[in-house]
């Protein structure tokens, strides 16, 4: 029977019990298909001198090509990596597989450039990808031509490489663009200047660009906590209606959430550049944020960050404050427009 056909069977079956299930079940047959012989399948394969077994080491007339570990379906496989692609490393396997049946992921031992977690270059769902894939997989990783002549390993490790440039990718691409949010050259400026233009006979002018550009970096509303408010500072001035920071708008009730806000936004756009500035934002020689609490008379933290304000603030010093704030950081207090 075909290996598609196969596959087709496999994934009518109800799912196996247990571990011995679904090697009868679906590795056999799969193997079968890919070209193994019985007696080039030897199940409970000594590995690391006696040290341990795994199911299955699949054996070409060079040695081991491959290993493959089985687990009932629903059982854990990373729990399994490391021991298991540390075996075929040891014995010089190409490929090795964990696999409970209906999931099996491949991976390359000897990369050692990698982390173990990092080694695996691809996952096969038998029950949830289509079965013309599934197919071509098994056939390049797990087929005894192509793993005995060393074809397999040499295109999982091109997978493996794309993977890792794609991930690497992933996250060097969002870090980048925020950074030319946060600090556009002006090249970025001069291409929305002229896109802007293009559509309204406008042209804005750079600051106003700037500006805009940096607020998108962060377009969250930040929450405001519950706040223990001191009666007698708050009753001094009505409490505020709503803020504005770089053009969004959000409501508060409590002044101090204002000051939270600003705290918070900038050390979300300057993160490292944030500590120096300290110095440059005390209150009449007294510290009101910090990353020590206990330097603070009363003190808040900043939502999640390792930051503390201090609540002990009424109106008139939040606006100095914020705007003390925002000019350290070479913005403009009004950046920050205060509705009460």
């Amino acid at each position: 029977m075909p290996l598609r056909e196969t596959l087709e069977k496999i994934r009518t079956l109800p799912t196996p019990p247990n571990e011995e299930t679904a090697k009868m079940w679906i590795m056999v047959p799969i193997l079968q298909e890919l070209g193994w012989p019985s007696y080039d399948i030897h199940w409970e394969y000594a590995v690391g001198r006696g040290k341990g077994r795994v199911d299955a080491a699949l054996k070409g007339p060079r040695g081991v090509a491959a290993f493959i570990e089985a687990k009932a379906p629903g059982h854990s496989l990373d729990d399994h990596v490391e021991q298991v692609l540390g075996y075929a490393f040891h014995d010089g396997a190409n490929i090795c597989a964990l696999t409970t049946g209906l999931e099996w992921w491949l991976y390359l031992p000897a990369e050692t450039d990698y982390l173990f977690p990092e080694r695996r270059f691809a996952e096969l769902r038998l029950k949830k990808d289509p079965v013309e894939q599934l197919a071509v997989d098994f056939e390049a990783f797990l087929g005894r031509e192509p793993l005995v002549n060393g074809e397999a390993a040499q295109k999982a490790k091109q997978v493996l490489k794309a993977r890792r440039e794609a991930e690497h990718l992933d996250k060097e691409v969002p870090a980048i663009w925020r950074g030319m949010l946060t600090a556009p050259d002006e090249e970025l400026i001069e291409l929305v200047s002229k896109r802007v233009y293009e559509k309204t006979n406008l042209r804005p002018a750079k600051q106003q660009v700037e500006a805009i550009l940096g607020g998108l970096v962060s377009q969250k509303t930040y929450p405001q906590p519950e706040i223990k408010v001191d009666e007698k500072k708050s009753s001094k001035a009505s409490p505020p209606k709503g803020m504005k920071l770089w053009g969004q708008y959000q409501e508060v009730k409590y002044w101090i959430v204002i000051l939270n806000v600003v705290v918070d936004a900038l050390y979300e756009r300057h993160g490292k550049n944030f500590e120096p500035a300290f110095k440059l934002i005390n209150y009449r020689g007294e510290p009101y944020v910090s990353r020590n609490a206990s330097d603070i008379e009363r003190a808040r933290q900043v939502n999640d960050r390792k930051l503390y304000l201090d609540r002990n603030v009424g109106r008139s010093e939040v606006i100095q404050r914020t705007n003390e704030l925002l000019e350290a950081f070479g913005y403009k207090s009004s950046d920050l427009e205060i509705f009460e």
